[in-house]
């Protein structure tokens, strides 16, 4: 059997730019693909955020920010909709979030 080192030996003729980008390209198999959401989705999505503020109830969201999906939990303190941004305080801090960032809403009932 023939003993071959793969791209080792090639790394040798390539140019750093090149490299970077190979790393680059096998980083992206790991990045969480964000999904285009139906209008359905996005009208229940807009109607649990806009009851959490009104209601001043606690409201998870689930974001994809930097090629990965997590969650943020808090209250909607205030919306823009010029700037499609909403206000959302933490137990840390207060967190300017875009709507085009949520993937996914969910009220939190105090009494779970």
């Amino acid at each position: 059997m023939l003993k071959d080192r793969g791209n080792m030996k090639w790394t040798a003729m390539m140019l750093p730019e090149h490299l970077e980008k190979i790393r680059e390209w096998k980083q992206e198999q790991f990045y969480d693909k964000k999904r285009d959401l139906t209008d359905w989705e996005l009208e229940e999505i807009e109607q649990t955020i806009q009851r959490a503020f009104k209601l001043r109830k606690l409201v998870t969201l689930t974001l994809w920010h930097n090629h990965n999906f997590h969650d943020e939990t808090g209250l909607v303190t205030g919306m823009d909709q010029l700037k499609k941004e909403m206000l959302l305080d933490t137990d840390i801090a207060i967190k300017r979030i875009l709507f085009d960032d949520v993937q996914s809403a969910k009220l939190l009932d105090v009494d779970e």
